[in-house]
């Protein structure tokens, strides 16, 4: 059973997430409801939970101000938010659980399942410190990427993303430095992540930052930084070499 705090400063947000976990997630034990920074941090010190659902605006400030004050986060964290677009898709390149209002009941159950799966795991702050900047940064240039894995999550920058390469269910990320990654996400994932910083499909296999492309023979392989290849799929080519031409 996973002892759970509902931190909402709108009353109708509160009682609708408290009555869905209570009627679809059986496993959700609601042992308090918060309404402000202040009074969660009084909830979470007296009661430790093991998960909390946050909401990110209220009225004495933001979720990320309550989590600052605490000098280590032992507890699951899933953020409930009205924000759309490049906020939404700062919680993707974070690594970091979150749900939109109004709640659906489907993600909520999704949500609160991929919590007891990394149950035993111990919480890494740098997903969270990472969200942070990403949100701070805006829509075009986050920074960051947080690629969880099964001893926790590293956190890439960007620009030093070479190449996404598909290996069955997973992808593999080459980066500078001679660096390599595995993430259990799918290629389609990453190009909807990183089409909007210089990222384009160049085969069904590779996802290539343009930035990285030093050179391409007339037999269909794309060099680039560090000697790593890529192929470019005949059906790709065109918008391959658009693209390029406006480096």
């Amino acid at each position: 059973m996973l002892r759970t705090i509902v931190i909402d400063d709108e009353k109708l947000s509160r009682e609708v997430l408290y009555n869905y976990l209570k009627e679809y997630c059986t496993d959700i034990e609601v042992i308090a409801k918060a309404s402000s920074v202040k009074t969660a941090y009084k909830a979470i010190r007296k009661f430790s939970p093991d998960l909390i659902f946050l909401d990110i605006e209220m009225a004495d400030g933001k979720g990320f101000d309550l989590l600052t004050l605490f000098d280590r986060i032992d507890f699951k964290i899933i953020f409930v938010t009205a924000y759309s677009d490049y906020a939404v898709k700062a919680f993707r390149f974070s690594a970091v659980d979150y749900l939109l209002k109004p709640v659906k009941i489907d993600e909520l159950r999704d949500a609160v399942e991929r919590v007891k799966i990394l149950n035993n795991h111990v919480p890494d702050s740098r997903n969270l410190t990472a969200l942070i900047n990403n949100i701070k940064t805006g829509s075009k240039v986050m920074p960051t990427l947080v690629i969880p894995h099964l001893k926790g999550f590293e956190v890439l920058k960007i620009h030093e993303i070479i190449m996404c390469q598909a290996e069955g269910y997973c992808t593999n990320l080459y980066l500078t430095g001679n660096r390599k990654v595995i993430s259990s996400k799918n290629l389609k994932h990453f190009n909807s992540l990183l089409e909007d910083h210089n990222f384009i499909r160049v085969h069904h296999s590779y996802l290539v930052n343009v930035n990285h492309v030093t050179s391409f023979t007339r037999q269909g392989e794309i060099i680039l930084t560090g000697g790593v290849k890529a192929s470019l799929g005949d059906s790709y080519k065109t918008d391959f070499v658009r693209v390029l031409g406006r480096k």
